[in-house]
Protein backbone atom coordinates (compact mmCIF):
# COMPACT_ATOMS: atom_id res chain seq x y z
CA UNK A 1 0.00 0.00 0.00
CA UNK A 2 1.72 3.50 -1.19
CA UNK A 3 1.67 6.24 1.41
CA UNK A 4 -1.14 8.30 -0.32
CA UNK A 5 -3.28 5.13 -0.04
CA UNK A 6 -2.24 4.89 3.79
CA UNK A 7 -3.18 9.11 4.14
CA UNK A 8 -6.42 8.57 2.64
CA UNK A 9 -7.23 5.59 4.77
CA UNK A 10 -5.89 7.31 7.95
CA UNK A 11 -8.06 10.50 6.84
CA UNK A 12 -10.77 8.70 6.18
CA UNK A 13 -11.03 7.00 9.76
CA UNK A 14 -10.39 10.15 11.78
CA UNK A 15 -13.60 11.51 9.72
CA UNK A 16 -15.91 8.38 10.29
CA UNK A 17 -14.13 8.91 14.26
CA UNK A 18 -15.27 12.50 14.21
CA UNK A 19 -18.47 11.84 12.89
CA UNK A 20 -19.15 9.24 15.23
CA UNK A 21 -18.29 11.77 18.12
CA UNK A 22 -20.57 14.57 16.92
CA UNK A 23 -23.13 11.97 16.75
CA UNK A 24 -22.73 10.81 20.01
CA UNK A 25 -22.59 14.60 21.48
CA UNK A 26 -25.78 15.57 19.95
CA UNK A 27 -27.46 12.29 21.06
CA UNK A 28 -26.16 12.89 25.09
CA UNK A 29 -27.45 16.82 24.13
CA UNK A 30 -30.86 15.76 22.98
CA UNK A 31 -32.00 12.05 23.56
CA UNK A 32 -30.04 10.81 26.05
CA UNK A 33 -30.68 11.25 29.96
CA UNK A 34 -28.32 12.73 30.35
CA UNK A 35 -29.48 15.86 29.05
CA UNK A 36 -31.16 16.38 31.95
CA UNK A 37 -27.43 17.21 33.50
CA UNK A 38 -26.36 19.63 30.68
CA UNK A 39 -29.57 21.62 29.82
CA UNK A 40 -30.38 25.11 31.78
CA UNK A 41 -33.88 26.57 31.33
CA UNK A 42 -35.80 30.25 31.87
CA UNK A 43 -39.32 30.41 33.59
CA UNK A 44 -41.53 28.76 30.71
CA UNK A 45 -44.49 31.29 29.58
CA UNK A 46 -46.80 28.46 30.89
CA UNK A 47 -46.26 30.35 34.58
CA UNK A 48 -48.60 32.94 33.57
CA UNK A 49 -51.01 30.86 34.13
CA UNK A 50 -51.04 30.73 38.23
CA UNK A 51 -53.24 32.88 39.71
CA UNK A 52 -51.37 35.83 41.94
CA UNK A 53 -52.99 34.03 45.20
CA UNK A 54 -50.92 30.81 44.07
CA UNK A 55 -49.93 29.57 47.75
CA UNK A 56 -47.44 27.04 46.38
CA UNK A 57 -46.38 26.46 43.16
CA UNK A 58 -44.48 23.09 41.31
CA UNK A 59 -43.03 24.05 37.71
CA UNK A 60 -41.61 21.60 35.35
CA UNK A 61 -39.80 22.91 32.41
CA UNK A 62 -39.04 19.36 30.84
CA UNK A 63 -41.50 16.74 29.87
CA UNK A 64 -42.16 14.21 32.30
CA UNK A 65 -41.11 11.01 29.86
CA UNK A 66 -37.61 12.59 30.25
CA UNK A 67 -37.60 13.16 34.10
CA UNK A 68 -38.79 8.95 34.24
CA UNK A 69 -35.82 8.17 31.46
CA UNK A 70 -33.62 9.98 34.01
CA UNK A 71 -34.68 8.64 37.10
CA UNK A 72 -34.29 5.23 35.69
CA UNK A 73 -30.94 5.49 34.73
CA UNK A 74 -30.12 7.02 37.94
CA UNK A 75 -31.46 3.96 39.79
CA UNK A 76 -29.12 1.12 40.99
CA UNK A 77 -29.70 -1.91 38.47
CA UNK A 78 -31.37 -3.93 41.38
CA UNK A 79 -33.93 -1.19 42.02
CA UNK A 80 -35.06 -0.47 38.02
CA UNK A 81 -37.71 -2.27 38.31
CA UNK A 82 -39.42 -1.20 41.28
CA UNK A 83 -39.03 2.05 40.50
CA UNK A 84 -40.71 1.32 37.25
CA UNK A 85 -43.69 0.06 38.98
CA UNK A 86 -43.45 3.33 41.49
CA UNK A 87 -43.39 5.28 38.64
CA UNK A 88 -46.51 3.87 37.09
CA UNK A 89 -48.73 3.10 40.24
CA UNK A 90 -47.51 6.81 40.80
CA UNK A 91 -49.03 7.74 37.57
CA UNK A 92 -52.32 5.28 37.99
CA UNK A 93 -55.66 5.21 39.32
CA UNK A 94 -53.88 4.37 42.58
CA UNK A 95 -51.85 7.26 42.49
CA UNK A 96 -51.83 9.71 45.52
CA UNK A 97 -54.67 12.75 46.07
CA UNK A 98 -55.93 14.54 43.40
CA UNK A 99 -54.41 12.74 40.24
CA UNK A 100 -55.24 9.26 41.47
CA UNK A 101 -58.91 10.04 41.86
CA UNK A 102 -58.30 12.02 38.56
CA UNK A 103 -57.49 8.95 36.97
CA UNK A 104 -59.62 6.74 38.54
CA UNK A 105 -62.44 8.71 38.48
CA UNK A 106 -62.45 9.49 34.52
CA UNK A 107 -60.78 5.95 33.45
CA UNK A 108 -58.09 7.33 32.16
CA UNK A 109 -54.95 5.36 31.72
CA UNK A 110 -52.18 7.97 31.74
CA UNK A 111 -49.16 6.63 29.51
CA UNK A 112 -51.82 5.54 26.49
CA UNK A 113 -54.45 8.25 27.33
CA UNK A 114 -52.58 11.42 28.51
CA UNK A 115 -48.60 10.99 27.67
CA UNK A 116 -48.57 11.30 24.07
CA UNK A 117 -50.00 14.81 23.71
CA UNK A 118 -48.07 16.15 26.79
CA UNK A 119 -45.60 19.00 26.02
CA UNK A 120 -42.91 20.20 27.69
CA UNK A 121 -43.93 21.88 30.69
CA UNK A 122 -46.49 21.27 33.59
CA UNK A 123 -47.86 23.29 36.22
CA UNK A 124 -49.27 22.31 39.75
CA UNK A 125 -50.44 25.37 41.72
CA UNK A 126 -52.14 25.09 45.23
CA UNK A 127 -54.96 27.95 45.61
CA UNK A 128 -56.47 29.27 48.99
CA UNK A 129 -59.81 29.75 47.89
CA UNK A 130 -60.14 26.94 44.64
CA UNK A 131 -57.95 23.81 45.68
CA UNK A 132 -56.05 22.68 43.04
CA UNK A 133 -55.19 23.85 39.32
CA UNK A 134 -53.16 22.27 37.15
CA UNK A 135 -51.93 23.41 33.73
CA UNK A 136 -50.42 20.84 30.85
CA UNK A 137 -48.61 22.31 27.80
CA UNK A 138 -49.69 20.29 24.61
CA UNK A 139 -47.89 19.04 21.81
CA UNK A 140 -50.69 17.44 19.67
CA UNK A 141 -54.14 19.63 20.03
CA UNK A 142 -56.33 17.34 18.25
CA UNK A 143 -55.21 14.18 20.07
CA UNK A 144 -55.82 16.32 23.43
CA UNK A 145 -59.87 17.67 22.41
CA UNK A 146 -60.17 13.78 21.74
CA UNK A 147 -59.48 12.61 24.82
CA UNK A 148 -61.31 15.18 26.81
CA UNK A 149 -64.63 15.29 24.58
CA UNK A 150 -63.74 11.00 25.26
CA UNK A 151 -64.09 11.57 29.07
CA UNK A 152 -67.08 13.62 28.41
CA UNK A 153 -68.66 10.81 26.81
CA UNK A 154 -67.91 8.15 29.33
CA UNK A 155 -69.49 10.87 32.18
CA UNK A 156 -72.71 11.45 29.94
CA UNK A 157 -72.74 7.33 29.57
CA UNK A 158 -72.36 7.21 33.34
CA UNK A 159 -75.44 9.28 33.70
CA UNK A 160 -73.11 12.21 35.62
CA UNK A 161 -73.98 15.98 34.70
CA UNK A 162 -71.94 17.67 32.39
CA UNK A 163 -72.38 21.71 32.43
CA UNK A 164 -70.61 23.84 29.17
CA UNK A 165 -69.87 26.72 30.12
CA UNK A 166 -68.22 29.87 28.14
CA UNK A 167 -65.66 32.49 30.03
CA UNK A 168 -63.89 35.17 27.98
CA UNK A 169 -64.28 32.68 24.55
CA UNK A 170 -62.81 29.73 26.57
CA UNK A 171 -65.06 26.34 26.64
CA UNK A 172 -65.08 25.28 30.09
CA UNK A 173 -66.65 21.53 30.82
CA UNK A 174 -67.41 20.55 34.61
CA UNK A 175 -68.49 16.81 35.26
CA UNK A 176 -68.36 15.73 38.89
CA UNK A 177 -66.04 12.49 39.00
CA UNK A 178 -65.59 10.24 42.15
CA UNK A 179 -63.80 11.00 44.91
CA UNK A 180 -63.42 14.50 43.97
CA UNK A 181 -65.28 17.63 45.39
CA UNK A 182 -65.40 18.38 41.69
CA UNK A 183 -63.83 18.71 38.25
CA UNK A 184 -63.43 21.07 35.87
CA UNK A 185 -61.18 21.05 32.38
CA UNK A 186 -60.58 23.13 29.41
CA UNK A 187 -58.32 23.87 26.51
CA UNK A 188 -56.73 26.98 26.24
CA UNK A 189 -55.52 28.52 23.19
CA UNK A 190 -54.65 24.95 21.43
CA UNK A 191 -51.88 24.99 23.66
CA UNK A 192 -52.69 24.36 27.34
CA UNK A 193 -55.21 22.28 29.25
CA UNK A 194 -56.19 23.38 32.51
CA UNK A 195 -57.61 20.95 34.67
CA UNK A 196 -58.92 21.90 38.43
CA UNK A 197 -61.52 21.03 41.20
CA UNK A 198 -63.48 24.02 40.61
CA UNK A 199 -64.32 25.68 37.67
CA UNK A 200 -63.29 29.23 39.36
CA UNK A 201 -59.52 28.18 39.02
CA UNK A 202 -59.96 27.83 35.53
CA UNK A 203 -61.40 31.08 35.43
CA UNK A 204 -58.67 32.91 37.46
CA UNK A 205 -56.12 31.24 35.26
CA UNK A 206 -57.42 33.06 32.39
CA UNK A 207 -58.10 36.17 34.19
CA UNK A 208 -53.77 35.99 34.92
CA UNK A 209 -52.83 35.26 31.78
CA UNK A 210 -54.75 38.07 30.17
CA UNK A 211 -54.18 40.18 32.71
CA UNK A 212 -50.59 39.94 33.91
CA UNK A 213 -51.48 42.29 37.16
CA UNK A 214 -53.51 39.10 37.96
CA UNK A 215 -50.67 36.51 37.62
CA UNK A 216 -47.84 35.33 40.49
CA UNK A 217 -45.43 36.84 38.41
CA UNK A 218 -46.70 40.21 39.75
CA UNK A 219 -46.45 38.96 43.32
CA UNK A 220 -43.23 41.16 44.70
CA UNK A 221 -42.51 37.47 46.83
CA UNK A 222 -42.38 35.24 43.82
CA UNK A 223 -40.26 37.85 42.39
CA UNK A 224 -37.91 38.30 44.77
CA UNK A 225 -36.82 34.78 45.22
CA UNK A 226 -37.43 33.18 41.71
CA UNK A 227 -35.67 36.24 40.46
CA UNK A 228 -32.47 35.31 42.79
CA UNK A 229 -32.20 31.96 41.13
CA UNK A 230 -30.02 30.83 38.23
CA UNK A 231 -31.71 28.68 34.95
CA UNK A 232 -32.61 25.38 35.85
CA UNK A 233 -32.34 21.55 35.31
CA UNK A 234 -35.53 20.71 35.68
CA UNK A 235 -38.27 22.71 37.41
CA UNK A 236 -39.03 25.69 39.89
CA UNK A 237 -40.53 25.25 43.16
CA UNK A 238 -42.06 27.82 45.14
CA UNK A 239 -44.01 28.47 48.24
CA UNK A 240 -45.59 31.97 50.13
CA UNK A 241 -46.77 32.01 53.74
CA UNK A 242 -50.36 33.12 53.92
CA UNK A 243 -49.98 34.51 57.63
CA UNK A 244 -49.31 38.08 57.61
CA UNK A 245 -45.77 39.36 58.83
CA UNK A 246 -44.79 40.41 62.43
CA UNK A 247 -43.45 43.71 63.28
CA UNK A 248 -41.92 42.47 66.61
CA UNK A 249 -39.90 39.37 64.66
CA UNK A 250 -38.34 36.96 61.66
CA UNK A 251 -41.39 35.98 59.28
CA UNK A 252 -40.60 33.72 56.99
CA UNK A 253 -42.53 34.90 53.52
CA UNK A 254 -41.37 32.60 50.98
CA UNK A 255 -39.34 30.20 49.66
CA UNK A 256 -37.90 29.43 45.92
CA UNK A 257 -36.30 26.45 44.53
CA UNK A 258 -34.09 25.84 41.40
CA UNK A 259 -34.42 22.18 40.89
CA UNK A 260 -31.91 19.73 39.29
CA UNK A 261 -31.13 16.68 39.32
CA UNK A 262 -27.83 14.11 39.72
CA UNK A 263 -27.38 10.59 39.82
CA UNK A 264 -27.53 10.27 43.57
CA UNK A 265 -30.76 12.80 44.07
CA UNK A 266 -32.43 16.03 43.95
CA UNK A 267 -29.69 19.37 43.93
CA UNK A 268 -31.66 22.60 44.32
CA UNK A 269 -30.59 26.07 43.59
CA UNK A 270 -32.63 28.01 47.03
CA UNK A 271 -34.17 31.48 48.03
CA UNK A 272 -35.92 32.25 51.57
CA UNK A 273 -37.37 35.61 52.08
CA UNK A 274 -37.60 36.83 55.85
CA UNK A 275 -39.76 39.64 56.78
CA UNK A 276 -37.25 41.47 59.65
CA UNK A 277 -37.65 43.83 62.30
CA UNK A 278 -37.05 47.52 61.52
CA UNK A 279 -34.00 47.44 64.19
CA UNK A 280 -32.87 43.73 62.62
CA UNK A 281 -29.26 43.69 61.74
CA UNK A 282 -26.12 41.14 60.95
CA UNK A 283 -22.68 41.36 61.21
CA UNK A 284 -20.65 41.30 57.99
CA UNK A 285 -20.17 37.46 57.15
CA UNK A 286 -17.72 36.02 54.85
CA UNK A 287 -17.73 32.57 53.64
CA UNK A 288 -15.76 29.96 55.62
CA UNK A 289 -14.90 26.55 55.36
CA UNK A 290 -16.67 24.18 58.58
CA UNK A 291 -14.42 22.79 61.16
CA UNK A 292 -16.90 22.06 63.58
CA UNK A 293 -18.55 19.35 62.18
CA UNK A 294 -15.44 17.27 62.99
CA UNK A 295 -16.26 17.17 66.73
CA UNK A 296 -19.99 15.85 66.12
CA UNK A 297 -20.83 11.92 66.75
CA UNK A 298 -21.31 9.71 63.15
CA UNK A 299 -25.01 9.33 64.63
CA UNK A 300 -26.12 12.82 64.42
CA UNK A 301 -29.42 13.21 62.97
CA UNK A 302 -29.53 16.64 62.23
CA UNK A 303 -27.90 19.75 62.65
CA UNK A 304 -27.58 23.20 61.86
CA UNK A 305 -24.15 25.14 62.07
CA UNK A 306 -22.37 28.61 62.03
CA UNK A 307 -19.75 31.00 62.96
CA UNK A 308 -22.24 33.45 65.10
CA UNK A 309 -24.17 31.93 68.26
CA UNK A 310 -25.40 35.40 69.08
CA UNK A 311 -27.02 36.15 65.88
CA UNK A 312 -28.43 33.46 65.34
CA UNK A 313 -29.59 32.54 68.82
CA UNK A 314 -31.25 35.87 68.78
CA UNK A 315 -32.98 35.12 65.57
CA UNK A 316 -34.12 31.76 66.78
CA UNK A 317 -36.35 33.64 69.40
CA UNK A 318 -37.37 35.91 67.13
CA UNK A 319 -38.60 33.58 64.05
CA UNK A 320 -42.55 33.90 64.42
CA UNK A 321 -44.31 30.16 64.17
CA UNK A 322 -45.92 28.75 61.10
CA UNK A 323 -47.44 25.74 58.96
CA UNK A 324 -44.97 24.65 56.06
CA UNK A 325 -46.73 21.91 54.23
CA UNK A 326 -48.97 21.30 56.98
CA UNK A 327 -46.67 20.53 59.61
CA UNK A 328 -46.35 22.68 62.84
CA UNK A 329 -42.68 24.07 62.99
CA UNK A 330 -42.23 26.82 66.07
CA UNK A 331 -37.78 27.37 66.01
CA UNK A 332 -37.99 28.93 69.16
CA UNK A 333 -39.23 25.78 71.06
CA UNK A 334 -36.02 23.49 69.95
CA UNK A 335 -33.71 21.66 72.08
CA UNK A 336 -31.50 24.07 73.89
CA UNK A 337 -34.56 26.59 74.55
CA UNK A 338 -36.71 24.45 76.79
CA UNK A 339 -33.73 25.01 79.21
CA UNK A 340 -33.98 27.72 81.90
CA UNK A 341 -30.43 29.26 80.50
CA UNK A 342 -29.01 32.91 79.35
CA UNK A 343 -27.99 31.48 76.12
CA UNK A 344 -27.00 34.76 74.83
CA UNK A 345 -24.67 34.84 78.17
CA UNK A 346 -23.88 31.52 78.38
CA UNK A 347 -21.69 30.39 75.10
CA UNK A 348 -19.12 32.88 73.36
CA UNK A 349 -20.89 34.88 70.74
CA UNK A 350 -18.59 34.72 67.49
CA UNK A 351 -16.90 31.66 66.22
CA UNK A 352 -18.03 28.58 65.09
CA UNK A 353 -20.73 26.35 66.49
CA UNK A 354 -22.96 23.60 65.90
CA UNK A 355 -26.51 22.47 67.23
CA UNK A 356 -27.13 19.18 66.62
CA UNK A 357 -29.84 16.41 67.50
CA UNK A 358 -28.64 12.47 68.32
CA UNK A 359 -30.84 9.40 69.06
CA UNK A 360 -31.55 8.88 72.66
CA UNK A 361 -34.88 6.94 74.62
CA UNK A 362 -37.83 9.19 73.29
CA UNK A 363 -37.36 12.33 72.08
CA UNK A 364 -34.12 13.05 70.46
CA UNK A 365 -31.43 14.40 72.47
CA UNK A 366 -30.20 17.92 71.98
CA UNK A 367 -26.46 18.40 71.65
CA UNK A 368 -24.33 22.15 71.30
CA UNK A 369 -20.73 22.21 70.27
CA UNK A 370 -18.28 25.50 70.19
CA UNK A 371 -15.04 27.07 70.56
CA UNK A 372 -13.95 26.72 74.51
CA UNK A 373 -14.11 30.18 75.80
CA UNK A 374 -11.81 32.04 77.91
CA UNK A 375 -12.21 32.86 81.43
CA UNK A 376 -15.07 32.61 82.86
CA UNK A 377 -15.66 29.01 81.95
CA UNK A 378 -19.02 27.95 80.79
CA UNK A 379 -19.19 26.24 84.61
CA UNK A 380 -18.90 29.24 86.05
CA UNK A 381 -21.02 30.99 83.72
CA UNK A 382 -23.99 28.65 84.77
CA UNK A 383 -23.23 28.95 88.58
CA UNK A 384 -23.85 32.82 88.03
CA UNK A 385 -27.16 32.34 86.34
CA UNK A 386 -27.97 29.95 89.73
CA UNK A 387 -27.14 26.74 88.53
CA UNK A 388 -25.52 23.78 90.54
CA UNK A 389 -22.70 22.56 88.85
CA UNK A 390 -21.12 19.14 89.91
CA UNK A 391 -17.98 17.03 88.73
CA UNK A 392 -18.83 13.58 87.76
CA UNK A 393 -16.13 10.74 86.08
CA UNK A 394 -17.54 9.35 82.74
CA UNK A 395 -15.44 6.95 80.54
CA UNK A 396 -13.79 9.86 78.67
CA UNK A 397 -12.42 12.13 81.45
CA UNK A 398 -14.08 14.65 83.58
CA UNK A 399 -17.41 15.88 82.80
CA UNK A 400 -19.93 18.12 85.32
CA UNK A 401 -23.55 17.67 85.48
CA UNK A 402 -25.77 21.15 85.23
CA UNK A 403 -29.27 21.28 87.87
CA UNK A 404 -31.72 24.18 88.34
CA UNK A 405 -32.60 24.37 92.11
CA UNK A 406 -36.43 24.41 92.06
CA UNK A 407 -37.74 27.49 94.12
CA UNK A 408 -40.28 26.82 96.70
CA UNK A 409 -42.32 30.04 97.01
CA UNK A 410 -44.65 28.82 99.91
CA UNK A 411 -41.30 27.56 101.84
CA UNK A 412 -41.13 30.61 104.40
CA UNK A 413 -45.24 29.27 105.50
CA UNK A 414 -43.95 26.01 106.82
CA UNK A 415 -43.54 26.04 110.40
CA UNK A 416 -39.71 26.32 111.26
CA UNK A 417 -40.04 23.29 114.47
CA UNK A 418 -41.01 21.00 111.93
CA UNK A 419 -38.26 17.94 111.40
CA UNK A 420 -36.17 18.46 108.51
CA UNK A 421 -37.47 17.12 105.60
CA UNK A 422 -35.14 15.44 103.29
CA UNK A 423 -34.33 17.07 99.83
CA UNK A 424 -34.28 14.66 96.89
CA UNK A 425 -31.52 14.48 94.36
CA UNK A 426 -31.40 17.22 91.43
CA UNK A 427 -31.95 15.74 88.23
CA UNK A 428 -29.20 17.11 85.88
CA UNK A 429 -30.69 18.77 82.72
CA UNK A 430 -27.66 19.93 80.77
CA UNK A 431 -24.15 17.83 80.81
CA UNK A 432 -20.62 19.78 79.80
CA UNK A 433 -16.92 18.59 78.88
CA UNK A 434 -14.30 20.34 77.27
CA UNK A 435 -11.41 18.67 74.74
CA UNK A 436 -9.19 19.54 72.48
CA UNK A 437 -10.45 23.41 72.43
CA UNK A 438 -14.08 22.97 72.72
CA UNK A 439 -16.63 22.40 75.13
CA UNK A 440 -19.53 20.32 74.78
CA UNK A 441 -23.29 20.65 76.40
CA UNK A 442 -25.26 17.78 75.55
CA UNK A 443 -29.20 17.07 77.38
CA UNK A 444 -28.05 13.83 78.02
CA UNK A 445 -24.70 12.26 79.54
CA UNK A 446 -25.17 9.88 76.17
CA UNK A 447 -24.97 12.30 73.85
CA UNK A 448 -22.43 14.00 75.36
CA UNK A 449 -20.26 10.53 75.65
CA UNK A 450 -21.53 9.94 72.38
CA UNK A 451 -19.62 13.16 71.09
CA UNK A 452 -16.64 12.87 72.96
CA UNK A 453 -15.91 8.73 71.88
CA UNK A 454 -17.65 7.86 67.98
CA UNK A 455 -15.95 8.35 64.68
CA UNK A 456 -16.53 12.11 63.91
CA UNK A 457 -19.62 12.86 61.13
CA UNK A 458 -17.22 14.75 59.20
CA UNK A 459 -14.64 11.15 58.59
CA UNK A 460 -17.98 9.18 57.23
CA UNK A 461 -18.34 8.46 53.79
CA UNK A 462 -21.61 8.83 53.47
CA UNK A 463 -20.97 12.56 54.75
CA UNK A 464 -18.86 13.78 52.35
CA UNK A 465 -20.74 12.38 49.35
CA UNK A 466 -23.84 14.62 50.60
CA UNK A 467 -21.68 17.50 51.00
CA UNK A 468 -19.59 16.86 47.81
CA UNK A 469 -22.36 19.09 45.66
CA UNK A 470 -22.23 21.93 48.22
CA UNK A 471 -19.65 24.46 48.23
CA UNK A 472 -17.22 23.96 51.24
CA UNK A 473 -16.86 27.51 51.82
CA UNK A 474 -20.28 28.68 53.16
CA UNK A 475 -22.03 30.66 56.06
CA UNK A 476 -22.92 27.04 58.08
CA UNK A 477 -24.75 23.82 57.32
CA UNK A 478 -27.73 22.25 57.71
CA UNK A 479 -28.80 18.57 57.84
CA UNK A 480 -31.25 16.00 58.39
CA UNK A 481 -33.39 12.75 57.83
CA UNK A 482 -37.24 12.42 56.49
CA UNK A 483 -36.97 10.23 59.08
CA UNK A 484 -37.44 13.05 61.63
CA UNK A 485 -40.84 13.76 60.32
CA UNK A 486 -42.68 10.29 60.85
CA UNK A 487 -44.01 12.03 64.01
CA UNK A 488 -46.28 14.75 61.65
CA UNK A 489 -45.93 12.10 58.68
CA UNK A 490 -46.60 8.78 59.72
CA UNK A 491 -46.74 7.96 55.70
CA UNK A 492 -43.00 8.35 55.85
CA UNK A 493 -42.87 4.81 58.45
CA UNK A 494 -41.10 1.78 56.76
CA UNK A 495 -40.76 3.57 53.32
CA UNK A 496 -37.56 3.80 52.04
CA UNK A 497 -37.94 7.69 51.81
CA UNK A 498 -37.62 7.98 55.53
CA UNK A 499 -34.21 6.48 55.46
CA UNK A 500 -33.09 9.32 52.61
CA UNK A 501 -31.02 12.78 53.94
CA UNK A 502 -30.46 16.10 52.65
CA UNK A 503 -27.66 18.81 53.13
CA UNK A 504 -28.10 22.34 52.77
CA UNK A 505 -25.38 25.42 52.88
CA UNK A 506 -25.88 28.85 52.96
CA UNK A 507 -24.05 31.19 50.82
CA UNK A 508 -25.43 34.49 51.02
CA UNK A 509 -27.25 36.70 53.09
CA UNK A 510 -28.53 39.94 51.70
CA UNK A 511 -30.91 43.14 53.07
CA UNK A 512 -33.43 44.82 51.10
CA UNK A 513 -36.23 47.20 51.12
CA UNK A 514 -39.76 46.02 51.54
CA UNK A 515 -43.17 47.67 51.11
CA UNK A 516 -44.34 46.75 54.83
CA UNK A 517 -45.78 49.87 57.14
CA UNK A 518 -43.64 48.47 60.07
CA UNK A 519 -40.51 49.65 58.57
CA UNK A 520 -39.04 46.16 58.09
CA UNK A 521 -36.85 44.86 55.50
CA UNK A 522 -36.27 41.89 53.74
CA UNK A 523 -33.28 39.20 54.19
CA UNK A 524 -33.07 37.06 51.10
CA UNK A 525 -31.36 34.15 52.15
CA UNK A 526 -29.71 31.77 49.39
CA UNK A 527 -28.23 28.54 49.27
CA UNK A 528 -27.76 25.15 47.88
CA UNK A 529 -29.57 21.82 48.89
CA UNK A 530 -29.19 18.19 48.40
CA UNK A 531 -31.37 15.62 48.93
CA UNK A 532 -29.81 12.17 48.57
CA UNK A 533 -31.88 9.50 47.10
CA UNK A 534 -29.02 6.87 46.23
Amino acid sequence: MGQGQLRRGILIGLGLLAAMSVWVIAWLLTQSPLALLLVRHELPPIVGLAPRSTQALLLLAVPLENLQAFWQAATPASQRRATRQQWRKFFSSEGPGWLGSLLAGGSLNFEREVQPWLGKSTLLASLPEWGTLVALEICKPALAQFELNLLWERQSLAGLPVQVDTYKGIQVVSSPLPGLPGFAAALFGERYVLLAEKAAALRAAIDAWQVPQLSLMAEPQFRQVIQALPPAQVGWAFWQNPQPASAEGLTLQAVGLGLGVSFQGLLAETAALWHTPANFALPRSEAFRPQVIGQLPDETLALVSGRNWAVFWQSLGQVQPLRLLGLPLDPGQWGPAQVDLDWQRLVPETGEFALALLPADGKPAWLWVGKRPEAPTLDERAIAQGWQVVSMATKHGVATAWSKPVVQPLAELVPQNLPAIPKPPLLAQVYHADRDGYSYLASSLAALEAALADPPLSATRAWRRLVAPLPHRNLGYGYGSLGLLETWLPQLSGSRWSSTRFAFATTALKFSEAPYPDRGRWLLQRGKLFWQWY
